[in-house]
């Protein structure tokens, strides 16, 4: 009798490792596209990886995550909701497969597997980036570094480091964006931009110091196209009114691109700053020829006369009552600054209507020369955008 119970629970089990190996084998069948009974196939395989007869099979694994590839990759509405996440699933499942795959039965078709997850991460990575997903695009690309680094793959994805960086960026998780900036540039990818990047993120974190010294690496391993970091060079000494160091790189910026309207710009604030004011006006001037629409050339022409004005009004209000003929001759020079200015604040006024500076200069002016018609068009203007 004994030997009977034993007899039968022999063939309880034996037929209980059978119905789970013909779960597997129905899955796989369930997914081909004369059947496509993606839910039943889903539910084969998921009994079938947690018994403990299959649990530990590589080919349970690997028709699982093909099961669920095609979950994922599925355009009926009935599948779609199947699971939040299929593409995870399927990757995992590949993964857990090519560990149990000792004997690599299934070598090539799981490299070619994982392989082409990645290829979906990365896909899936750039469109959550496009709808502002930025943590998950940075999880979606960091999913692709992992794959590349298995040693079955052992490849770099050069964008994807790139593509983390930015999208870690823009989620603010700047530890990890200075991370993958900093491996892009060792990697060769993504050109000056990437020093500019790390700049703007130590310039949030109030590491000036820092930013400076990220914007020279980049010139220094991009001697060409670099143009925007000496601009962020430039604007970190002109503040500080460490003329000397900002014509140094103004004027390497100017030799390697002469048409580009900031650095002319630049080049009249560094200008004014040592007090040339023919000069800045004529590299202001430069800026406008090259882009008609620079609205701040325009208005710092115009704001350069300006103030040329106000200092020669002033200079004329020191004049003793008694020098009638001195004081109108220092108003007259002060007039003519203002007229000098008023065109480019005119052309900077049709390029930008709202600015408020702009405005309160203007409506000095028309005051100044009782040009009423035009000071009650100011006027309406600035009360409209109050």
């Amino acid at each position: 009798m004994k030997r009977f119970l034993f007899l039968l629970a022999g063939l309880f089990v034996f037929s209980s490792l059978i119905g789970q190996s013909n779960k597997v084998v129905t899955a796989w069948n369930l997914i081909k596209p004369e059947y496509n009974e993606l839910d039943k196939a889903m539910q084969a395989i998921d009994e079938a990886s947690v018994h403990s007869r299959t649990a530990g099979d590589a080919k349970t694994w690997y028709y699982r995550g093909l099961v669920y590839y095609k979950i994922y990759q599925s355009k009926d509405e009935k599948f779609k909701n199947l699971h939040p996440d299929p593409l995870k699933v399927a990757y995992e499942s590949f993964i857990k497969a090519k560990e149990l795959d000792t004997k690599d039965r299934w070598k090539d078709e799981l490299r070619f597997r994982i392989t082409q997850t990645s290829a979906d991460y990365f896909n899936r990575g750039s469109l959550e980036y496009e709808n502002k997903k930025y943590e998950e695009s940075l999880n979606s690309f960091e999913t692709v570094i992992a794959i590349g680094k298995l040693p079955y793959i052992n490849v770099v994805d050069t964008g994807s480091f790139f593509n983390a960086a930015i999208a870690a960026d823009q989620a603010k998780i700047y530890d990890k964006a200075l991370d993958y900036y900093y491996k892009s540039a060792e990697l060769n990818y993504g050109g000056p931009e990437v020093f500019y990047y790390i700049g703007e993120i130590y310039k949030i974190q109030g590491d000036t110091t820092a930013a400076l010294d990220a914007y020279k690496v980049g010139i220094e391993k991009y001697p060409e196209n670099n143009v925007n970091l000496y601009l962020e060079i430039i604007n970190y000494y002109l503040p500080k009114n460490q003329i000397t160091e900002v014509f140094s790189f103004i004027e390497k910026a100017l030799e390697k691109d002469p048409n580009n309207h900031l650095l002319w710009n630049v080049y009249g604030q560094a200008l004014e700053q040592k007090e040339d004011m023919e000069k800045a006006a004529e590299a202001y001037t430069k800026a406008v020829e090259i882009d008609s629409t620079f609205f701040v050339g325009w208005y710092n022409i115009g704001r350069l006369n300006y103030n040329l004005g106000v200092n020669a009004q002033e200079a004329a209000n020191q004049i003793p009552l008694n020098d009638e003929a001195g004081f109108k001759a220092a108003v007259e020079v002060a007039d003519n600054h203002f007229k000098a200015g008023l065109p480019y604040f005119e052309k900077a006024f049709e390029i930008n209507p709202n600015d408020p500076d702009l405005l309160t200069a203007l409506r000095q002016i028309y005051y100044r020369f009782k040009m009423n018609d035009k000071l009650d068009a100011i006027q309406h203007k600035i009360d409209e955008i109050k």
